[in-house]
C-alpha cells in the first residue's frame, strides 16, 4: 500500500513539475469559477472566466489543475473545464472576425483598384489628347517658323530695296543738280548768243546805210 502511495506521489510531483511552465485555456463553456480547493463547495476566488481565457498552470492533482488567472488569482479548476489549446468555437469566432475584416479589406481594395483603373483610363485619355494637341502645336510651330523665315527674307529684301531706293534717290538728286547746271549753262549760252546776235544786228544796221551812201557816191563819180 505504501508502495502505491509513493508511486502516486512521485507521479504527482512529475506531473506538477511538467505542468509548471504550461498554459491552458477555459474550454467551450460559457463561464467557469476558480476555487480555493478541489471540491466544488469550496470558496470561489474568481468567477465568470469566459471560454478561451488563458490560465497559467501551477500543478495538477486528482483531475484538477491549480492555475493563476490573468487577474493574478490562484485556485483550482476541474480538468474537464480546461483545454490545451483555444477551443474551436473561439477559433471560429476569431477566424470569422478575421474573415469579415479580410472581406471588407478586399472590398475596399477592389474599390480602390476600380478607382485606380478609372484614373488610369482617364490618364490614358489625357495623354492621348495631349499627344494630339502636341502634334497640332508642332505643326503650328513649323508653320510659324516658315512664316518667320519668309518674313526675315522679306525684311532682308526690303533692306536691299531700301538701299537701292536710297541710291537711286541720291543718283536722281545728282542728275537733277547736273541738269539744273546744264539748264543754267544753256540759258546763259542762249543769252550770250542772243546778245551777240543783237549786237551784230545793230552793227549791220549802222554799216548798211554807210555802204549804200558809198556806193551812191561811187556811181556819181563815174
Amino acid at each position: 500500500m505504501s508502495k502505491k502511495i509513493f508511486i502516486s506521489l512521485v507521479a504527482g510531483l512529475l506531473l506538477s513539475t511538467t505542468a509548471q511552465s504550461a498554459t491552458v485555456y477555459i474550454s467551450d463553456v460559457q463561464f467557469v469559477a476558480v476555487r480555493e480547493g478541489l471540491d466544488n463547495s469550496s470558496r470561489a476566488v474568481e468567477r465568470g472566466l469566459k471560454s478561451g481565457t488563458p490560465l497559467e498552470v501551477l500543478e495538477q492533482l486528482d483531475g484538477h489543475t491549480k492555475v493563476i488567472t490573468p487577474n493574478g488569482n490562484e485556485g483550482w479548476v476541474a480538468d474537464y473545464f480546461l483545454s490545451d489549446s483555444r477551443v474551436t468555437r473561439d477559433q471560429l469566432t476569431t477566424l470569422g472576425s478575421r474573415l469579415t475584416k479580410i472581406s471588407k479589406d478586399k472590398v475596399n481594395v477592389e474599390k480602390q483598384l476600380q478607382a485606380s483603373r478609372v484614373d488610369i483610363q482617364n490618364l490614358n485619355k489625357a495623354i492621348t489628347s495631349l499627344k494630339g494637341e502636341n502634334a497640332i502645336l508642332q505643326e503650328q510651330l513649323k508653320k510659324q517658323t516658315a512664316l518667320a523665315e519668309k518674313a526675315k527674307a522679306i525684311v532682308s529684301q526690303n533692306d536691299d530695296v531700301s538701299y537701292q531706293l536710297e541710291t537711286l534717290k541720291q543718283q536722281t538728286q545728282a542728275a537733277q543738280a547736273i541738269a539744273q547746271e546744264l539748264q543754267d549753262s544753256t540759258q546763259q549760252k542762249w543769252f550770250m548768243l542772243g546778245a551777240a546776235t543783237l549786237f551784230g544786228g545793230l552793227i549791220l544796221g549802222s554799216l548798211l546805210p554807210l555802204l549804200r551812201r558809198k556806193k551812191t557816191s561811187t556811181g556819181s563819180w563815174s
